[in-house]
């Protein structure tokens, strides 16, 4: 079975790998020049560390990712979340990403996921939205532990409608300017 995810190219130079590895460079040139060597080499093992830490995650994230690609049906996702799936497919993508457990390591590489086994920008949008605004068990576990109840449903029922919405915009925007890229493509 081909492998969804391959049929695209790759860009060859990832624009915001370069952007974050010339700030980390120059914030850690400035480290070093203002804080000395030793505080710089400190931070720089201290790094290190975090890296070795979260790797396993990254990986795992990662490799769920890939093989959702592959396992997910893409007629089957692409008619629930993909560009025709409306509404519903918005608010299905929000709720996705509002139970999902789990950080940034698992919720990017399944949105991309999403993307590649059949999901548009627009349920893209919504599920990371999702995820971001509405999940539960960051509500349940963290917001309920440090703010009034009052505060934390407000908060909550202000934010509810937010991932459709910006769901919604990404697919006009999106749309916009993939029909003003062909148009200018087919002048050529």
């Amino acid at each position: 079975m081909p492998n969804p995810a391959s049929d695209r190219p790759r860009p060859k130079v990832d624009a915001g790998l370069v952007i974050v590895f010339v700030v980390a460079v120059a914030a850690g040139a400035l480290c070093y020049m203002l804080k000395g060597p030793g505080v710089f080499w400190s931070v720089l093992g201290d790094d290190l560390w975090l890296l070795l830490a979260i790797a396993p995650k990254v990986l795992a994230g990662v490799l769920l990712a890939g093989l959702l690609t592959v396992l997910l049906p893409r007629e089957q996702v692409a008619r629930w979340m993909g560009s025709r799936s409306g509404f519903k497919g918005l608010a299905l993508a929000s709720l996705a990403g509002a139970l999902l457990p789990g950080g940034p390591m698992m919720t990017f590489p399944l949105a991309v996921a999403l993307g590649a086994a059949g999901a548009d920008i627009g349920t893209a949008t919504a599920f990371i939205a999702g995820w971001g605004l509405l999940n539960v068990s960051r509500t349940l576990v963290w917001e309920f532990s440090f703010f009034d109840g009052d505060f934390v449903l407000l908060r909550y029922g202000l934010s509810l409608l937010l991932p459709i919405l910006l769901g919604w915009l990404a697919r006009q925007l999106f749309g916009r300017a993939k029909a003003l890229a062909e148009g200018q493509g087919g002048a050529e």
